[in-house]
């Protein structure tokens, strides 16, 4: 053992230069740790300095149409005549579809007629009657009667049709849903779980007989000189409880659930037929309503004209002036009245746009109110965010933002401004925000709605204010505090009032600290 440790010690004298060598390198490691620690830990000194600071508030949205309009037919029927297609550059007041109106047209050539006719009859009232101008007045007359009675038969030929659409939609088509439809014991031939629409189809379809039944005998040599008027309040009731028959027929059948009595091609068929007769009854309420417009109108003329012919056969007075004077602005209504119809026919565009979609072909029937057309603005577009309620505060509305748009890359700039700020608050995923409308300060046909738009909206700027890294301010309970570096180099805690904090990491200092103060920026801090 003695041998042993002399041969260590013996080893240990020889390399006494490596273990110098080895002892040298850990004394420089430790050196090298020690001095970086202290220089990443060590604090910086700050001048508190004027500077213009701005603020900035950023947001993600998306592109929309400044105007979205959705277009529909006030008055249905069979469409006509379709002048556009998606994708297709309209103008306010472009024609861009009709349905079939030729009735409509002839009813505002015939009002605008009548116009003439009263306004001629006025001039010639105030300037006194001649044999040529009473016969004028009794040819107009004359011509009027027999518009009236040409307008008279159209409407019973209108009557007579819609009883026989009547007719056929519930007798032909209605009653295989029906077991002793025509009887006093109608019943509905399948289950349904509308019980109270149940008994109410079944109730209403005796009554429906008896109606059927009394409106034919009512038309039965129906002529021009019957009580046109009061076969026309019929008609119009009539097919008014048929259309409400149908509804509720329409949506027990719509509802119904195949079973072992009924298959789903059953319900499919009847679902068809339903349908079918609402159209044909919806077309008869338009035709009769359009033809006894046309027979108001023609009375009206005839009023006119026998009114006129007596004013120039009697010579004119004041009160007789007056009269025809009424009648032009009767006849100026009617012409209202007439084209009020017509437009209600044609679809025309409210707005400079784009058509988005198309719905209806020539050809189609088309139910009124049916979404037809839709149009958005062209080349006006708007940008939607939503602002998390710690910024809307901070949002005005004429506050200009500097806005990229995904589809372009963030090097390409189109300037927005705020227009509007929503008073109430959007929940998205649980946070409260404010939806933000912007405009684009001009036209760029590059801007496509739907695109994703980068916001940065400037919501203040203060030139030339004391201000300081954010970082060297830190907070206490509700104050904000800095440590302030004297001519010792003493620092000392001191509270600070701040304003706005910018979007280059500087923040304004309302109160406490002086120009050319030195403060400490520290991660301690």
């Amino acid at each position: 053992m003695n041998k042993t440790l002399l041969k260590t010690k013996d080893s240990i004298k020889s390399h006494k230069w490596i273990s110098a060598i080895i002892g040298a390198v850990i004394l420089v490691i430790l050196l090298f740790v020690i001095f970086k620690k202290s220089a990443n830990t060590a604090t910086a000194i700050v001048t508190v300095e004027k500077r213009t600071i701005t603020e900035v508030v950023s947001a993600t949205g998306n592109v929309k149409p400044l105007s979205n309009v959705d277009l529909s037919f006030e008055k249905g029927g069979r469409a006509s005549y379709v002048s556009v297609s998606v994708g297709d550059k309209v103008y306010a007041g472009e024609f861009l579809a009709s349905v079939s109106n030729l009735d409509l047209i002839a009813s505002v050539d015939q009002a605008g007629a009548g116009l003439k006719i009263a306004q001629a009859n006025l001039d010639a009232l105030k300037n006194g009657s001649t044999p040529e101008q009473i016969a004028v007045s009794q040819s107009q007359v004359q011509k009027a009667e027999g518009d009236l009675a040409q307008a008279k038969q159209g409407l019973i030929n209108s009557i007579q049709d819609s009883y026989a659409k009547a007719d056929d939609s519930i007798r032909n088509k209605i009653d295989v849903m029906f077991t002793n439809p025509r009887s006093q014991n109608a019943q509905l031939n399948f289950q349904t779980t509308y019980s109270q629409y149940k008994n109410d189809l079944e109730q209403g379809r005796v009554e429906m007989e008896d109606m059927l039944v009394s409106w034919n005998n009512s038309i039965i040599g129906l002529n021009n000189s019957s009580d046109i008027d009061h076969a026309e309040n019929s008609a119009s009731a009539n097919l008014e409880t048929i259309k409400n028959f149908l509804n509720k027929l329409a949506l027990v059948i719509n509802n119904l659930i195949p079973n072992g009595t009924v298959t789903q091609t059953i319900i499919d068929g009847w679902k068809v037929t339903v349908s079918t007769t609402r159209a044909n009854i919806g077309l008869a309420i338009s035709g009769l309503s359009t033809n006894t417009s046309g027979y108001r109108v023609a009375v009206s003329a005839l009023s006119i004209a026998k009114n006129n012919l007596a004013v120039t056969k009697s010579g004119a007075t004041a009160e007789q002036i007056a009269g025809a004077e009424a009648s032009v602005e009767q006849a100026q209504a009617n012409v209202d009245n007439t084209n009020a119809q017509l437009s209600k026919s044609i679809i025309r565009s409210p707005i400079n746009g784009v058509i988005t979609t198309v719905n209806t072909k020539v050809g189609e029937v088309i139910q009124a109110s049916a979404p037809a057309i839709s149009v958005i603005s062209y080349g006006e577009y708007d940008v939607e965010a939503f602002v998390p309620e710690a910024d809307i505060a901070k949002i005005k509305v004429g506050d200009i933002a500097t806005t990229t748009l995904d589809a372009y890359g963030s090097n390409t700039y189109f300037q927005t401004s705020v227009i509007k700020i929503d008073p109430a608050e959007t929940v998205i995923e649980g946070v409260p925000t404010y939806k933000v409308t912007l405009k684009f300060s001009q036209e760029d046909e590059r801007v496509k709605s739907g695109m994703t738009a980068n916001l940065d909206i400037l919501t203040n700027q203060k030139v030339g204010v004391l201000s300081l890294p954010s970082r060297s301010v830190y907070s206490t309970g509700d104050k904000k505090f800095v440590k302030n570096v004297d001519f010792t180099n003493k620092t000392t805690e001191k509270e600070v009032q701040t304003g706005i904090r910018g979007v280059d990491g500087f923040i304004e200092i309302i109160s406490g600290l002086n120009e050319g103060d030195k403060v400490v920026v520290s991660p301690n801090i």
